[in-house]
């Protein structure tokens, strides 16, 4: 729209200067707020069917007044018909520019003027398609922000599923790791403290005789209360139940023939189950990091529980830093590794931090009060 105002504006100085060393004075300003009031309408009339009428009003007023002044304003047409792409405004504006070709085949139209008028027709259409391939290629690039908009928010949300996929495989796990747990217990120690305790109870009655009875069904009330207490605990068995510092090791021990692991745990049980979740999902992707793109053959893990966060540490002395910061940068938009990381921990409140000033290192702290 500034575009097209701006073209008009020069067509219709230069139509102005087109009218120098015409006679009168009231003519010319009738002519000038002619062209104006076209200026005025072009964006403002709606419907193509409108438009030629304005347009054939302005041809015929340009052709009906004497010395054809309004005419000398015929690129403003041309500038609105080269941008409307109709050939019934085409044939309008022909037959303006016939007119005026055959008023200067006549003598009625000097040879500079004309000339001139000439060059400002050439100068609207120039004008008309550069405007217009610039308003395309405007619109091109508003499409292409939604486009990438729209994939951002597509590459969000498929960081995020990958997110919830990771969580649901350590909750699967868990499941596993608890039922696990509570078969062994079921089939192994429940069984054999059941034995003990039928075994027990034939012995009290063989043994009805004191003190050996006594004792007898003291230990039978001491196995009978521990069978009790394994039950409970087995039906105590939940989802906060995953051993952070038993599951970090396991998957350091995958790691332990081909790196130096050094690992450092000093966390209560009491850890958050999201917080255990992001620890242990960061660890494998950190080490998973370490194989695929570090020369490192150390890496150290610290986990350490303060009074107000929660704080985690990973760090290699791989020496290939530029290949590390290249990652980090790429990182910021890939949707995955590191900016797995980054996802993670912020979505509990926390800060993360990727180094190289000595190997690659990564600082992580979440608070207690998320």
């Amino acid at each position: 729209m500034k575009e097209r105002l701006i073209d008009n504006c020069i067509l219709y100085v230069l139509g102005i200067f087109l009218m120098i060393g015409m006679s009168g004075w009231v003519r010319p300003v009738i002519v000038v707020l002619i062209a104006l009031l076209h200026i005025t309408l072009s964006d403002l009339i709606p419907g193509k069917r409108l438009r030629y009428i304005e347009m054939g009003a302005f041809v015929g007023a340009g052709a009906a007044m004497q010395d054809h002044a309004l005419m000398l304003f015929l690129p403003l047409l041309l500038y609105d018909c080269v941008r409307m792409r109709s050939w019934k405004a085409g044939v309008i504006t022909g037959a303006g520019v016939l007119c005026q070709m055959v008023w200067f085949v006549q003598g009625e139209i000097g040879v500079f003027r004309f000339v001139l008028w000439c060059f400002t027709l050439i100068l609207a259409a120039i004008f008309s398609v550069r405007t217009e391939r610039s308003l395309t290629l405007a619109q091109e690039v508003i499409h292409l922000k939604d486009s990438s908009t729209e994939l951002r928010l597509a590459m969000q949300k498929r960081q995020q599923d990958l997110l919830e996929k990771q969580d649901y495989e350590i909750h699967l796990a868990t499941l596993q790791e608890r039922n696990r747990i509570a078969r062994e217990i079921h089939d192994n120690v429940g069984h054999m403290l059941s034995r003990s305790i039928l075994q027990m109870g034939a012995l009290q009655t063989i043994h009805k005789e004191e003190p050996l009875h006594g004792q007898l069904v003291a230990i039978n009330d001491t196995l009978s209360q521990a069978m009790n207490n394994i039950r409970e605990s087995v039906h105590d068995l939940h989802n906060e139940s995953l051993d952070l510092k038993q599951a970090l090791r396991e998957v350091t021990d995958e790691f332990r023939d081909k790196y130096e692991i050094a690992f450092t745990y000093d966390m209560s049980a009491a850890v958050p189950r999201n917080v255990k979740y992001c620890f242990l999902a960061i660890t494998k992707e950190a080490l998973a990091n370490v194989v695929r793109h570090s020369n490192a053959t150390r890496v150290s893990l610290y986990f350490c529980e303060h009074p107000g966060f929660y704080q985690m540490l990973v760090e290699d002395n791989g020496t290939d830093i530029k290949v590390k910061e290249v990652q980090i940068a790429k990182a910021q938009v890939s949707g995955i590794g590191l900016s797995n990381m980054r996802e993670r921990v912020e979505a509990l409140g926390g800060t993360i931090a990727f180094l190289t000033d000595k190997g690659f290192e990564i600082r992580i702290s979440i608070p207690k009060d998320m």
